[in-house]
């Protein structure tokens, strides 16, 4: 495993992705349940501060996860953790790029609220869950 991982992968630990596409930074958020993933395949959802995209119903509260300004330094302003629409990347093309930084890791508490937003989703795909759940996928 790569070095950055191996410093600080692990479900729930957050990165900040620096985008020369879209031209500013972006949170994301560990998914793996097991570290390091056997198939080197990074499970993650990016947060948002754009939170008025949930605010009007279409996206179930249960499928995703609000932080306020201050629960962590990433945390400037109310964000969601995006979990309708998780990605997928090799390892090695995060480590490699030099885009990526470890911010901080996720509390118990905020973990376990993402672990309950992948388990109440219907989008993210079954191979997805199984690796994110772990044992508790069922």
């Amino acid at each position: 495993m790569h070095k950055l991982f191996q410093d600080h992968g692990a479900q729930g630990a957050v990165f900040h992705y620096d985008s020369e596409y879209a031209q500013h930074g972006k949170f994301l958020v560990i998914l793996n349940e097991k570290w390091p993933p056997a198939d080197e395949i990074i499970i993650y959802a990016y947060t948002t501060s754009q939170t008025h995209r949930f605010d009007d119903g279409k996206v179930p509260e249960s499928t995703i996860v609000r932080l306020e300004p201050g629960d962590y330094s990433f945390c400037k302003v109310p964000t969601v953790i995006d979990l309708t629409a998780i990605k997928t990347k090799k390892a090695s093309e995060i480590s490699e790029s030099g885009m990526f930084k470890f911010v901080c890791q996720l509390d118990g508490e905020d973990l376990e609220r993402v672990l309950d937003a992948v388990q109440a989703s219907i989008v993210i795909a079954r191979k997805h869950k199984k690796a994110i759940l772990g044992n508790r996928y069922g």
